[in-house]
């Protein structure tokens, strides 16, 4: 049996608040408070709580005897060593609904409403490029301002935006690296021509964007088409000129062959794939004079 108390004193005359506590890790528990006087030595009191129950059994002719702590804390109640004390159970409930929350007076006033405060979010993850949208929300009409990109890992640097995890965004991405340009560039020219995120761009239009960049796709014939007759992604790549930059146009998509490497934007386009269209991507001559 193993029995600890805390005594705090009630009186300058020793007496003693005690709260006990027994059982063995998860199961230990406080009980209390108990009221006694001050110095109790419960250790040699619970050897004394066993001997009187040994004698009580013994007498009654029993065969076994079963100790227990909470037995031994009634026990030393009966013998006006501890006495119980009356306690009053309170339920205490912390509301902690939206109603009255806390909001920081330093927060940035919402511009739209004038009456909430910007509360941080977060939005949009792009773990390959370690960068997450950063942005204010209003904690009372939810309007959304100061959107921009953080480092999602504050210990590792951002890397620079290519566009290649922007959803439908294979044709601004396959231009900006056929052509050696920045894809925030691209993707400006894109838009005014076109280009939307749930819909792409058409040839027609990309082309009249890359030729405003100051580049020309030229459609090699011999590849257009996309019969069955066609090459594969692996057998076009194969053949094309190293020294050249290609846009390559496949079932619903678009994507760039550098130096002889293919540059794409979505990793699930594979080598047999058939090839639709060919563009070689020549710098746009001048008018002469």
């Amino acid at each position: 049996m193993t029995i600890s108390a805390t005594a705090l004193r009630l009186t300058s005359d020793g007496v003693h608040l005690y709260m006990l506590r027994w059982g063995d890790h998860e199961e230990r528990a406080v009980y209390g408070p108990y009221v006694g006087q001050a110095g109790i030595d419960f250790a040699a009191l619970s050897d004394q709580y066993r001997r009187d129950r040994y004698a009580e059994k013994e007498a009654t002719g029993e065969d076994y005897c079963s100790l227990s702590e909470s037995d031994f804390v009634e026990w030393l109640v009966s013998k006006n060593i501890l006495s119980t004390v009356e306690t009053t159970d309170v339920d205490v409930w912390l509301n902690r609904s939206y109603d009255d929350a806390y909001i920081p007076k330093h927060w940035p006033k919402c511009p739209e409403c004038d009456e909430g405060r910007g509360e941080k979010h977060f939005g949009a993850v792009r773990r390959s490029l370690n960068r997450v949208t950063k942005y204010r929300r209003c904690t009372e009409c939810q309007h959304e301002w100061d959107h921009h990109e953080v480092a999602n890992n504050s210990r590792e640097p951002m890397l620079d935006d290519d566009g290649r995890d922007m959803l439908g965004a294979c044709v601004p991405f396959a231009i900006s690296k056929a052509c050696g340009l920045d894809f925030a560039d691209v993707l400006k020219v894109c838009q005014k021509h076109g280009w939307k995120q749930s819909a792409g761009m058409c040839p027609r239009d990309a082309a009249v964007a890359a030729q405003e960049m100051g580049y020309e796709l030229a459609l090699i014939d011999q590849y257009g088409g996309g019969t069955k007759s066609q090459p594969t992604l692996k057998q076009l790549i194969a053949g094309l000129a190293r020294g050249r930059n290609y846009i390559v146009g496949v079932k619903n998509h678009w994507l760039a062959v550098v130096g002889g490497e293919v540059v794409d934007n979505v990793a699930a386009t594979g080598a047999g794939r058939r090839v639709f269209d060919v563009y070689e991507v020549r710098k746009k001559q001048a008018n002469a004079a």
